[in-house]
């Protein structure tokens, strides 16, 4: 009787055991699964970090840009040039050659 009792409980820790290992194995397994996936969405949030940072770039040297001819829209030169365009102004000393249009 005290053999089968043995042999019970040696059974049923063997059983323990193997159900505890696949418990750990199946845990280590959804963990590194889960490691995978967290690196893919880091890498492809990195990528989209730096698509967004080139975005911001890109407007600021465009807001310079604003910036500058907002600057020079203020400026004579500009007036000068813009009443010569549109309406065909000239200064007092300035002569201006229109190229013949009967030839």
């Amino acid at each position: 009787m005290k053999n089968r009792r043995r042999n019970k409980n040696a059974t049923s820790n063997r059983l323990a055991i193997i159900g505890i290992t696949i418990v750990v194995l199946f845990i280590a397994f959804a963990i590194h699964v889960r490691s995978v996936t967290l690196r893919e969405q880091a890498h492809e949030y990195q990528l989209q970090e730096e698509s967004l940072q080139a975005d911001i770039d890109e407007q600021k040297r465009l807001s310079e840009e604003l910036e500058q001819k907002k600057i020079y829209v203020k400026t004579k030169e500009f007036t000068m040039e813009k009443a010569r365009e549109i309406f065909g102004l000239k200064l007092p000393d300035e002569i201006i050659i229109k190229p013949d249009s009967d030839k």
